[in-house]
């Protein structure tokens, strides 16, 4: 079988949310015999491919993403994304909000649909595009993958029946490297800062969604009864210059250590030695670091929605990621009770195990054979 994946995230500096599913996907299909082809009109690098792009065998294509994805969205029938492609069994998109065009069985990947469930998260999206990919997906799309059970049930919101029984839930997963112990080279990257007093730990981008201002409030409430600082992952978003100076106004910022991208081995090393990590998002379609932090050994603190009570189960701290108060408490709880953290660490990486890059990939393949299966039984 020879599939093309169809990803505007695959050709990135930085393996991260969207990014790391593509990889995972690519790399775990090659273990079930399935020759893959990615694709995409986005590159991070130019002209200047890294080895490992061109190994892949990754195809640039030759109009940008945002042509394609208003000609396609329009109902454009042309160019058909199989044009750059040497024959293919069928195409997966694996991170696109919007549809494409093909004659060949498409399967499409949602992780979530922020855009129209929660706009206001999403300043500088088009939902037209996603609301043009779900019509499309629930016409002609041989296969809905969703991530989770979250996910599906937007997908039907807004879909309707004509969708529902072609959605799909495959979990995304951990990979293994999470479960090892860091490295010291990885500690040694790490400011020395970080060695003289224990710390929580907050990734993703300083973002409303990720309910950032918040983060902050619980941790003022207990800074001046914990030796803790707060440290700080990832990106600033594009709404965060209030919540940026909250920490000022707070007085904690001698407290606060930003650290934007780190690598996946600082993450993990940073995840080893936290007290705990912090997510109490306002809106996940998944929520991908949970497994990372649990299966690192980390205990979690995240919010008592799905999907992240998904993807938690028993091993979390959950709180209402709306009040600020009960993040404190659990701040405080985490920070001076070690049987309850070693308790949640033995869960965690429990957890962990259950929802694993492996799986994903195999799951992923049955719904492969099972759609070339319908395409064999179709008639003509």
């Amino acid at each position: 079988m020879r599939v093309a994946l169809h990803s505007d995230n695959f050709a990135r500096r930085t393996r991260f949310g969207l990014s790391r599913y593509s990889h995972e996907i690519h790399d775990g299909l090659a273990a079930h015999g399935i020759d893959t082809v990615p694709i995409s009109s986005v590159s991070d690098f130019g002209h200047n491919e890294p080895d490992w792009l061109t190994t892949s065998g990754f195809r640039r294509l030759p109009l940008s993403r945002r042509a394609l994805a208003s000609m396609w969205a329009a109902g454009s029938p042309v160019p058909k994304l199989e044009r750059w492609l040497e024959d293919v069994d069928l195409i997966h998109s694996l991170d696109v909000d919007y549809p494409i065009a093909t004659a060949k069985p498409w399967i499409i990947t949602y992780h979530d649909l922020g855009v129209l469930v929660h706009p206001e998260y999403f300043g500088k999206a088009r939902p037209w595009l996603l609301r043009s990919s779900i019509a499309a997906a629930a016409r002609r799309a041989a296969a809905i993958i969703c991530v989770s059970r979250s996910t599906a049930d937007e997908v039907m919101t807004f879909g309707g029946a004509a969708a529902a029984d072609r959605i799909h839930v495959i979990e995304e997963g951990v990979g293994e490297e999470f479960f090892s112990p860091s490295s010291s080279e990885a500690f040694e990257e790490l400011p020395p800062i970080l060695s003289e007093r224990p710390f929580f730990l907050f990734t993703g981008s300083l973002s409303p969604r990720k309910n950032f201002a918040r983060v902050i409030a619980g941790f003022a409430n207990v800074a001046d009864r914990l030796p803790h600082r707060l440290v700080l992952t990832g990106a600033r978003g594009w709404d965060t210059a209030e919540d940026i100076k909250a920490i000022a106004a707070n007085g904690i910022a001698d407290r606060v250590v930003e650290l934007g991208y780190v690598s996946d081995a600082v993450l993990r090393a940073l995840y080893a030695r936290a007290t705990a990590f912090l997510y109490p998002s306002l809106y996940e379609g998944f929520g991908l670091p949970i497994l990372e932090a649990m299966a690192s050994g980390c205990p979690v603190v995240t919010s008592n929605m799905a999907p992240m009570t998904e993807v938690g189960g028993d091993a979390a701290v959950y709180v209402d990621p709306r009040r600020s108060d009960d993040l404190t408490v659990a701040l405080m709880k985490l920070a001076t009770d070690s049987a309850f953290c070693h308790a949640l660490r033995e869960r965690g990486r429990l957890q962990a195990r259950r929802l694993n890059w492996e799986t994903c990939v195999r799951r992923t393949v049955e719904v492969y054979y099972q759609v070339a299966q319908e395409k064999r039984r179709a008639p003509g």
